[in-house]
């Protein structure tokens, strides 16, 4: 890591790591580090999330569409494949291939059988398209699960990923896509914890 880091995402507060680019092995990285952080994040919690999200993404190594991590640097960063794109929430509807979604399907499915939960695929951030390629990215609060809590968790995933293709790929719903999603939207419309002001979708 020869070239000066450049901050990509510094969000402050107690648990946000330093996200920033760097170089590794004569290609550009990610280091999201949590040794700027207080004296309690560096010395008990950026071990254990570093090193539990290095855990998960080389549990996914070789799944398309994942990116891979390199090492735990120092015990409380982790360096890890750089993805060149832009996120899923930059393109309007019907700008990208059909395939797209289709891959991202995949990798979803491909992570669900390894036994990996994301559980954050609802923000538009943690998907980056690089060509025809979408990635999957941030798995800080992913979890590996196994036995009957894993359908409920898989479950919020694809939720997720129905938001997106609903957004991003509207032609591709099919009834039961539709019907589901009108149940999702009821069921925001009453859940009592929804924020005053926020959408229902």
């Amino acid at each position: 890591m020869n070239a000066e880091p450049r901050v990509l995402r510094d969000k402050g507060g107690f648990l946000s790591p330093v996200v920033s680019l760097v170089e590794h092995e004569g290609r550009p990285a990610v280091l999201k580090d949590y040794r700027p952080r207080n004296a309690f994040t560096r010395a008990v919690l950026g071990p254990v999330l570093a090193r539990r999200e290095f855990a998960v993404l080389r549990r996914l190594e070789g799944v398309p569409g994942i990116p891979r991590a390199y090492k735990v640097v120092e015990g409380r960063a982790l360096l890890m494949e750089y993805v060149e794109g832009k996120t899923i929430g930059k393109f309007r509807p019907g700008e990208l291939p059909d395939a797209v979604f289709g891959r991202l399907a995949e990798t979803v499915r491909a992570m669900h059988r390894r036994g990996v939960v994301h559980l954050d695929l609802r923000q538009k951030k943690n998907i980056v398209v690089a060509g025809d390629r979408p990635y999957l990215i941030d798995f800080a609060n992913a979890l590996v699960v196994r036995g009957r809590l894993a359908a409920g968790l898989r479950a919020i995933d694809e939720t997720g990923l129905l938001k997106f293709k609903a957004r991003n790929f509207p032609h591709l719903l099919t009834a039961a896509d539709r019907d589901l999603l009108e149940s999702h939207r009821l069921l925001r419309r009453f859940w009592i914890f929804t924020p005053r002001g926020k959408s229902s979708r």
